[in-house]
């Protein structure tokens, strides 16, 4: 099945996330756990919030609320939150094993997702309502980003603006 544009763009920031970790093999422990969280934070996270908010209730509406694709989906990103605390919270052998877990994790869902969730939507939904969807998936996703806290990011937030600290 071909997906329409926003599924494509969905399905290429899993493409991007499973290089980027595939990439990371041959780095040590430390440097592929903080490049994984940073994932997480930057990118993931807010992925999953946007399909908990947008796509996942829309597909609801048109399925029951207990089909296996949302009741997966949600699990799925249920346990990825808590791998990432549990990573975050890890020290010594059991920061390995963390780390191994999440992106296997990872791994799992985006294919999950690729196989299963995105043609379940686009068959539920169609493309139109998805193109209608597109401005609040990506609206949710830019809301559930971090925000700059340092002063140092402050300071260059407002120096961008035309502002001075």
């Amino acid at each position: 099945m071909t997906l329409c544009p926003p599924l494509r763009r969905l399905s290429a920031e899993h493409a991007r996330w499973l290089a980027e970790v595939a990439g990371w093999a041959s780095a040590g422990q430390e440097d592929r756990t903080s490049r994984l969280l940073a994932l997480w934070d930057l990118e993931v996270l807010p992925h999953c919030r946007a399909e908990e908010e947008v796509l996942l209730p829309e597909l609801a509406g048109r399925l029951s609320e207990a089909d296996a694709a949302i009741v997966f989906t949600l699990s799925d990103h249920v346990a990825l939150r808590r791998l990432a605390r549990e990573l975050r919270e890890a020290r010594g052998a059991a920061r390995a094993e963390a780390l191994a877990a999440m992106e296997r994790k990872l791994v799992e869902h985006a294919r999950f997702e690729e196989a299963t969730l995105f043609p379940a939507v686009q068959e539920a939904l169609g493309c139109d309502r998805i193109a209608g969807l597109a401005p609040d998936l990506a609206a949710a996703a830019e809301a559930s980003r971090p925000r700059p806290t340092s002063s140092a990011a402050l300071a260059a937030s407002h120096t961008r603006k035309g502002r001075k600290s």
